[in-house]
């Protein structure tokens, strides 16, 4: 379960930062922001891959 709650609270952000109209309103910025937080999650992902948190 802890495993998947970073990316579920990084997801109820970005619909956050959508829905209340906090990013630019340009299809271009609109991308360039969720192009951002799925690249954070990719890191996450290699992170905890990489280092898995049972282990350290």
């Amino acid at each position: 379960m802890l495993y998947w709650l970073p990316r579920a609270c990084a997801l109820a952000f970005a619909g956050l930062l959508i829905g209340f109209g906090l990013v630019p309103h340009t299809a271009a910025g609109v991308a360039h922001t969720l192009l951002v937080i799925a690249l954070g999650l990719a890191l996450l992902s290699l992170t905890l891959h990489v280092f898995p948190p049972e282990r350290h």
